[in-house]
């Protein structure tokens, strides 16, 4: 601070730190972000020494008085208290309905204050876990919260521009004061309000986005900047349904908004426009309806708006009076369902409508104002609401809480399919002969709606799917592969995630609301789109985010057990991956790690490029709350930079001239600690696991193949007596005057079978009865191969073609293969299930395969 110059720079989180807090002896810095963490660095070094992961974005972290405790407050509303020593969480607290946005403890630590957007405070007791008080602060958010007087007194700080003082235990109200008066006034406890109104619609006419409110109207909003241009006066109503209006199939910019909300009617708003042209608002041009509870939805054609209703109703208007000079009136009100109108949709070429209610119904209805009937009536075609209907080319679709997908043949009536899920369908969408269907657990589903063939089911979010629909192509001269098909799911979790669900790749989240995500809307011919959320917020993103921003993959390996995959980037980041999701993530180095092996007790070591040093982290489980967290527990120094590590009853290093070293020696260069009998001349290729104290090493050496053994008896061991090694020849000496051999880039071995792999795509292996006879080389792949693998079945082959293919071991023929999207580069088996494997690409993609025998 003397000089104002920066002592530091972290990359400490992946997202927007969004809180932070000191110990009282400056020693040590707590931060929270929207990834997911709650991190603690040393002050003086600036390094990460824990970290905890959340199952929600957090807000707000504070210290206890004495250092040890740590109380994060999360969107979900819950708050987590973290004994950050002992890496114990000691308490989540729930009760707050809405997030956490502010914490404060007692100069005791007897209690914990928190504060929430509804403008709630609760007091807990820290002892017993449990909510000893709770009381409305403020009409906004409670943005902060400190004790005075030893605890005696609260000061709570408002988004409504006031401050409160309460007694610190029973949240009596001693003062209030208003910063624009400042002066005190008899306190009052406020009515339970929430901050803003929750955001339920939102329509987009290219620059300007209209939202609909919970009871608060509509707001126009400019795109590009998020400004506020203009609020409605006057309207409480909830807005349920808004739609941009074209009078003219030819019109590119509509001049009309209508709106549909709770108070049963319709409202018909136009632009305004100012001295230069440009627009400034909205002006109300009339109300009018028929309809006698809540308006639903609303729909267009090219002659008529259709509007749903909580009446079991749907009116049909005419399009050409929807003008300033004429009156509205009604053409036909279509009856026939039984229950609230929930969906609608009209045919590609608008002749048709279909609708889908409470009823469990579907009905098909002619449009046209002078001949509107109703064509054809589904009763009871599902088990509980109809929550979507859509048309595809070759028939149409429904969704419902019954958890069902139907399509139907509207011509004869019946029902070509059903596809059934065991949770209520949320939202579903059809591309091509693919049928998409988002549900209240978070899953995304992917069907082949011909056929019924499950493509897939993704876990997408924690909580209901509100929205899934495909992306838009906004480069026309693009063609779009089928197999490239990316949908956009918005969820109750409040996150919008973007995926490409034929291939089961998650491309990007998109974090930043603090509520459940109502609806999402796409700009035209941009690859952009817009979303509203109960947290009252409009938001604009870009789909145009790079799909990978953790770098390639360098380094691979799973536990022990086969539970936990642990992964390594080149831009020093590791990932923890349990039943193919990840559980934790840690940024560890700020360059490329190159290594990394499991070892007992829920350790894994890792090295790095930048620094010649092997970290050992342990993996601490929470069972309760299904969290995973890497605590590194030993830190080893290194003379020689380290490319593989292996773990045989002791902790081994290969280095990159293939000099092998036990990692926790202080001193690698003695006799004992270390084996220089590959150094210089062999290198390594694989690591081979034989049992629990030894391994093989694979390695080439000129055109020559050699193979290792080593045999670990604990930390005693002398490295240099616990390793031998042969050389094998893969031609005689006529052989390689004929003809120069290509180089050997992969081998494995079981027992007493060798498979080797080269950098032209052949492989080859030794036969029995001679081991010592070698088949010819046979070309298996286009490129190098970079991966061999041995199961008792199966040999596994990877390579730079992009391919992965399996080889039935006793007959050499292929029996499998699978395609990805980039050279395969890393390749390993659970050691647990060995049908089951885990591939990365040069593209920096996971692959998740298994396989039957």
């Amino acid at each position: 601070m003397q000089n104002g110059c920066r002592t530091a720079l972290i990359e400490g989180h992946t997202n927007t730190i969004t809180a932070s807090d000191i110990t009282p002896d400056r020693k040590h810095l707590a931060t929270v972000s929207l990834d997911h963490t709650l991190k603690v660095w040393a002050a003086a070094k600036a390094n990460e020494v824990a970290s905890l992961p959340s199952t929600s974005p957090l807000n707000c972290v504070t210290f206890d008085p004495e250092g040890y405790l740590l109380a994060a407050g999360c969107w979900d509303g819950s708050i987590i208290v973290w004994n950050w020593l002992q890496n114990h969480i000691q308490a989540s607290l729930c009760g707050h309905r809405r997030s956490v946005r502010s914490l404060s403890f007692s100069p005791s630590s007897s209690m914990l204050c928190s504060g929430s957007m509804s403008g709630e405070v609760r007091v807990w007791s820290t002892s017993t876990s449990t909510c000893v008080g709770c009381f409305q602060a403020h009409c906004g958010t409670t943005e902060k919260l400190t004790f005075l007087e030893e605890g005696s007194m609260l000061l709570s700080a408002g988004s409504d521009h006031t401050l409160q003082l309460w007694s610190g235990g029973l949240g009596r109200s001693v003062a209030s004061l208003k910063s624009d008066e400042c002066e005190f006034e008899p306190p009052q406890k406020k009515k339970k309000l929430t901050s803003e109104a929750a955001a339920l619609c939102v329509a987009i006419d290219g620059d300007y986005a209209a939202v609909g409110y919970h009871g608060d109207g509509i707001k126009l909003f400019r795109v590009d900047s998020g400004e506020k241009m203009w609020v409605s006066a006057d309207l409480s109503a909830s807005v349920h349904c808004l739609l941009w209006v074209h009078l003219d199939p030819e019109q590119s910019k509509p001049e009309l908004l209508l709106s549909g909300g709770s108070d049963k009617c319709l409202r018909l708003w136009r632009k305004t426009e100012g001295e230069e042209g440009m627009l400034e608002g909205l002006i109300h041009l009339k109300t009018f309806g028929v309809q006698k509870e809540s308006i639903l939805a609303v729909e267009q054609n090219s002659t008529v708006l259709a509007t749903a209703s909580d009446d079991f109703t749907i009116a049909l208007w005419p399009l050409k009076d929807l003008t300033e000079n004429s009156s509205i009136k009604v053409s036909a009100v279509l009856r026939g369902h039984q229950g609230g109108v929930t969906c609608m949709a009209f045919s590609p070429d608008g002749s048709q409508l279909l609708s889908g209610g409470k009823d469990k119904a579907l009905m098909l209805w002619n449009p046209d104002p002078f001949q509107a009937a109703l064509l054809k009536s589904f009763p009871h075609c599902h088990r509980d609401w109809i929550t979507d209907c859509a048309w595809t080319p070759d028939c149409t679709i429904s969704s419902s809480n019954d958890g069902r997908l139907c399509f139907w043949d509207l011509e004869t009536g019946s029902c070509l399919r059903e596809i059934s899920w065991r949770n209520p369908l949320s939202s579903v969408c059809c591309v091509g002969p693919h049928v998409i269907a988002g549900c209240s657990e978070g899953t995304l589903h992917v069907w082949k709606w011909h056929d019924k063939t499950e493509i897939c089911h993704i876990s997408a979010h924690k909580e209901k799917i509100n929205y899934c629909r495909p992306v838009p192509n906004t480069v026309p001269e693009k063609e779009t592969k089928p197999e490239e098909l990316t949908v956009f799911t918005a969820s109750d979790d409040g996150s919008v995630q973007l995926w490409k669900p034929l291939q089961v790749e998650h491309l990007h989240a998109f974090l930043g609301h603090s509520g459940a995500v109502h609806g999402v809307a796409q700009k035209g011919g941009v690859p952009e789109f817009l979303t509203v959320s109960e947290d009252g917020s409009l938001r604009c993103w870009k789909t145009d985010t790079a799909a990978n921003l953790k770098g390639p993959i360098s380094a691979l390996c799973f536990s022990k057990d086969g539970d936990f995959l642990l992964v390594g980037y080149e831009s020093g980041l590791l990932e923890l991956w349990q039943n193919n999701s990840v559980v934790e993530h840690k940024q560890v180095s700020d360059g490329p790690i190159t290594a990394a092996c499991s070892m007992p007790d829920s350790q894994f070591a890792v090295t790095y490029m930048n620094t010649m040093v092997v970290d050992v982290w342990k993996m601490v489980w929470n069972q309760q709350y299904s969290k995973a967290c890497l605590v590194k527990v030993k830190s080893h120094k290194q003379i020689h930079p380290t490319i593989r590590l292996f773990y045989s009853s002791m902790l081994i290093g290969v280095t990159n001239l293939g000099h092998m070293c036990d990692v926790t020696s202080e001193d690698q260069d003695q006799w004992g600690s270390s084996c220089s009998v590959w150094s210089q001349s062999v290198n390594v290729l694989s690591v081979v696991r034989n049992d629990e104290k030894s391994v093989w090493l694979t390695g080439e050496g000129g055109e020559d193949g050699s193979l290792g053994f080593f045999f670990g008896m604990g930390s005693s061991t002398e490295i240099a007596t616990s390793f031998c090694s042969v050389t094998m020849k893969f031609s005689d000496e006529k052989e390689k005057v004929e003809k120069k051999q290509s180089t050997i880039t992969a081998m494995t071995v079981d027992q007493e079978f060798v498979v080797c792999g080269d950098d032209e795509g052949n492989m080859w292996f030794n036969q029995h009865p001679d081991i010592s006879s070698w088949s010819k080389r046979k070309p298996v792949h286009l490129d190098r191969i970079s991966e061999l693998k041995l199961t008792d079945s199966v040999i596994i082959s990877a390579s730079y073609d992009r391919t992965l293919k399996l080889w039935d071991r006793n007959t050499k023929k292929q029996v499998g293969m699978f395609v990805c999207g980039g050279p395969v580069l890393f390749l390993e088996l659970n050691p647990r299930k060995p049908s089951e494997l885990v591939c990365a690409d040069g593209q920096g993609k996971l692959y998740f395969l298994s396989w039957k025998d």
